[in-house]
C-alpha cells in the first residue's frame, strides 16, 4: 500500500507543480536539455544530488530556469524519502538513463523511471492486474 501512495503522490506532485508555474509551460522544460560543461554525479545506491541550478539553467532565461528549479526541488523532496522503497538495480539504472539523456528536468525523470520499472515487475507477478 505505501509503494502506491508513493506513486499517487509523485503524480499529484507532477500535476500540482504544472499548474503552480502555469507561466512556464511543462512540454516547454520536457523539450530542454543540461549544458554539455554540466558535470552530473555518477549513479550511487544513495540519492542523487543533482546541482539544481546549474541543471536548470537554460538560455531561454530567468521565468524557465525559475520554474525548473521549483519543480526540481519540490520533486526532490518528494523522492527522497521514498528512495530505500526501490530496488538497488533500479536506482541504478534509472540513475544511468537520466544522466545520460540530459532533461533539465533530472528528478521528475528519475521518479517516473523508478515508478516504471517498479510498475512492471508488479505486472510481471499479478498479469491480469489483480
Amino acid at each position: 500500500m505505501k509503494k502506491i501512495i508513493t506513486c499517487a503522490l509523485l503524480g499529484v506532485l507532477a500535476t500540482g507543480a504544472s499548474m503552480a508555474h502555469a507561466e512556464v509551460p511543462e512540454g516547454e522544460l520536457d523539450s530542454l536539455y543540461i549544458r554539455p560543461e554540466v558535470k552530473l554525479p555518477a549513479p550511487a545506491l544513495t540519492f542523487p544530488n543533482y546541482p539544481i541550478v546549474d541543471d536548470c539553467t537554460t538560455e531561454f532565461g530567468d521565468d524557465v530556469t525559475n520554474a525548473c528549479v521549483t519543480h526540481e526541488k519540490e520533486r526532490a523532496l518528494v523522492l527522497q524519502p521514498a528512495w530505500d522503497e526501490y530496488q538497488d538495480s533500479d536506482k541504478i539504472t534509472c540513475q544511468e538513463d537520466v544522466t545520460h539523456v540530459r532533461h533539465i528536468q533530472l528528478y521528475k525523470n528519475l521518479a517516473y523511471c523508478l515508478d516504471k520499472r517498479r510498475y512492471d515487475a508488479w505486472l510481471k507477478t499479478h498479469p491480469n492486474g489483480k
